[in-house]
This record gives C-alpha cells, sequence and structure tokens, in this order.
C-alpha cells in the first residue's frame, strides 16, 4: 500500500494526457453499456413472451389483413383454448412525430388473454362499455399528460379507415405487468374502427391461446394448413418468436452491436497502451534511479501496470455511471415496437471490468519492458 501514492503521483505528471485517457475509456464503457442495454431490451421482450399464445400473421407480409372469420376457424382447432384479434390503426396524435402504437382490439377477449395489461376493474369495465373508448399505457399518459375522461383525436393514418378523425375518451390506465406489453400503446374496440373501414371484417393477426405449450409447433402447423392454398394463407408462430421477429427488422443486431462493441473498447485499448508507453518513456531516467536505489524489478512492473489499471478503472467508474444515469426506461421507454431500455446493475459491473481489462492489457506490455530495463541503458538512453 505504501506504493499507492506513487501511483497516483505518476498519473498526475501529465494531467492532460491522463483525464483524455479517462474520458476514452469512459466513452468505451458507456457506448458499451448502452448497446448491451438496447440487445437487453430486445431479448427482454422475447423471452416474457407467453408459452401459451401463438401468433398468425398473414403468410406473405404482417401488413396485410385477413378475414376475421378466421378466428372462428382457428377457435375449433384441438388444443386451441381462446382466440382473439387486433389490427395495427396508424392514426396521428396531432403531429405525425407523435408517434405511438395504436391498437384495434376485440376487447374482452384480448384482455383476458393478456394478463399482463395491468387495470382496475372499474377502469376495465368503462372501458368494455364504451364503443369510443380507449386505454393507454401509463408512459403515454406521462409523455402526453393525459388523465382519465379525457377526449383525444386520432387523424386517420391509414386510408382504409376512411377520412374523418377518430375521437376517443380514455377509459383506462393500464400497466405493463412485464416485459411482454409496453407501456407506450393504445388500445380500443375493433368495432369501432371496423365500422368505418372500407374493407370490414378483416383483422391484422390473430392470437391463440393454447393448452400445451409443448404442442406449439403442432398447432401453429395446423392452423396455416387449414387456410393452405386459400386467399389468405397464414404464418403462425410462437409470441417468442413473433416477438423476436421485430428485432429482426433491424438487422442482426447482437452481430452489428457487437462489433461496435469491440471495436470501441480495441481502440480505446490502443489509446491507453500508447499512453502507458508515452509515460514510460518519458520517465526512463527516473526508472533507471529507482532501480539504482534498489527498488526490485517487480515493484517498477506494479507501479506501470498500476497506473494504467487506475486511469482504467477511473473512466470506468465515470462511464458506467453516466450510462447508467442516462440510459433508463424513464429516458428510452420505447414504443410498440422499440421496448424500453436500460442499463442494469449487471452491465454496469460487466462494464467496469472491461475498464480493468483494458487498463491491464494496455499497461502489460510497458510494464514489462520497464521491469526489465537495465540500469546503464536506461541512463545511456538518457543521455
Amino acid at each position: 500500500m505504501k506504493f499507492v501514492g506513487l501511483v497516483f503521483k505518476s498519473a498526475r505528471r501529465n494531467l492532460r494526457r491522463t483525464m483524455l485517457t479517462v474520458f476514452s475509456v469512459a466513452i468505451a464503457v458507456f457506448l458499451f453499456a448502452a448497446l448491451r442495454a438496447v440487445l437487453d431490451g430486445f431479448h427482454a421482450a422475447a423471452e416474457a413472451s407467453s408459452s401459451t399464445r401463438i401468433v398468425t400473421i398473414r403468410s406473405t407480409s404482417m401488413i396485410f389483413s385477413m378475414p376475421s372469420t378466421h378466428a372462428e376457424i382457428v377457435r375449433g382447432l384441438p388444443g386451441v383454448r381462446d382466440v382473439t384479434w387486433a389490427s395495427w390503426f396508424g392514426g396521428i396524435y396531432k403531429d405525425p412525430k407523435n408517434f405511438f402504437g395504436q391498437f384495434a382490439i376485440e376487447p374482452e377477449s384480448y384482455l383476458r388473454m393478456f394478463p399482463e395489461i395491468v387495470l382496475t376493474p372499474e377502469q376495465k369495465a368503462a372501458f368494455l362499455e364504451d364503443r369510443t373508448g380507449c386505454i393507454v399505457g401509463d408512459g403515454l399518459v406521462k409523455q402526453f399528460g393525459w388523465k382519465l375522461g379525457d377526449k383525444i383525436v386520432l387523424k386517420v393514418g391509414i386510408p382504409i379507415y376512411g377520412r374523418e378523425d377518430f375521437p376517443f375518451t380514455i377509459r383506462g390506465i393500464y400497466k405493463a405487468g412485464s416485459n411482454a406489453v409496453d407501456n407506450q400503446t393504445m388500445l380500443f374496440h375493433w368495432k369501432y374502427a371496423d365500422e368505418r373501414s372500407v374493407r370490414p371484417g378483416e383483422v391484422g393477426w390473430l392470437v391463440s391461446e393454447i393448452a400445451n405449450p409443448d404442442q406449439a409447433p403442432q398447432i401453429a402447423d395446423a392452423i396455416d394448413r387449414k387456410f393452405e392454398n386459400t386467399p389468405y394463407e397464414t404464418k403462425t408462430d410462437t409470441e417468442k418468436a413473433f416477438q423476436s421477429s421485430f428485432a429482426s427488422m433491424f438487422g442482426n443486431l447482437d452481430l452489428l452491436l457487437g462489433s461496435i462493441a469491440i471495436a470501441v473498447v480495441v481502440t480505446t485499448l490502443f489509446v491507453a497502451g500508447n499512453t502507458m508507453a508515452m509515460s514510460v518513456r518519458e520517465r526512463t531516467t527516473e526508472i533507471a534511479v529507482m532501480r539504482t536505489l534498489g527498488y526490485p524489478s517487480h515493484i517498477i512492473f506494479f507501479l506501470i501496470a498500476g497506473e494504467g489499471l487506475l486511469m482504467s478503472l477511473v473512466g470506468g467508474v465515470l462511464g458506467a455511471s453516466l450510462a447508467r444515469v442516462l440510459v433508463t426506461p424513464s429516458t428510452f421507454g420505447g414504443n410498440s415496437f422499440m421496448p424500453p431500455f436500460g442499463v442494469s446493475g449487471r452491465n454496469v459491473v460487466i462494464g467496469v471490468l472491461l475498464s480493468a481489462l483494458i487498463g491491464v492489457a494496455a499497461g502489460l506490455i510497458p510494464a514489462t519492458m520497464a521491469s526489465r530495463l537495465k540500469i546503464v541503458d536506461a541512463l545511456r538512453r538518457a543521455a
């Protein structure tokens, strides 16, 4: 411990260079933690999916609809306990920038099959009784300052719903009981939208509740075979696969974000390594004097390596702390396609450990060279 003061003193020798190195490590750790938060958000949404729900969409694409009569056909298949459906509305609230998910749902069955949508009994009853009523997530309430009973109007965003605006009354404010649903969505009665649609009787997707999760592949195959060679062929997957498909729309996020994180870390490693090498070159005479005074080579090694570790750890703690404070579900609340992001404690710890690894790796070679430096060679080089 008596040599710790020398480590701090050496780190303060060139304060500007030390601070730049610390900030470089901090930025690297911040980006690493933030990128991991994005991946964790998508993975958490998929992992929280129910094993008893499967989703059916048109085989061509989710943007194409199918007849609502498909629901009754699916309901009659063996292993299916319940069926509900929903459609994407795509309305505009005041300004196109105010984007959030709006789903027209079959209210009773949808709320029955998605217990993660947490409503009070009074709000649920009020919503079911009001044809023009809607429920909104508490995230939207925080964003727009809504409250129960507020009147909101959506402009039509998809031509199939005509041209007239849709007025709604907020009858409920729900909380997300798990990552399987988000709190940035508006839900309303499917019949309300369907009665003004130019293609009535069509839905965007079906959600089926099955009795045995182990039979999900067989039931999904049975559903798709039921509509095979019809104008409305379907594609059925587990809810987990359906949730994961949204992440795939952005490409291979694991590879993309992982590559960025690795590139940032490797670049920072070179920066820190170069800093330590410059520090050792500047102190060649001092190292020679310390060896002359009797400092053993392993002490020289740990002094140099400790300096690199110190700078990296300070940067790592700074970057991880900033990521923890700035990247939170409240600031990155997500929407119907993007899950909420937040830096977990686990990623904070990994980020700090990563900074320690950078410090050890950056200081290893300069510390080894300094510890092996011969006194005569060091003094000759200085001269």
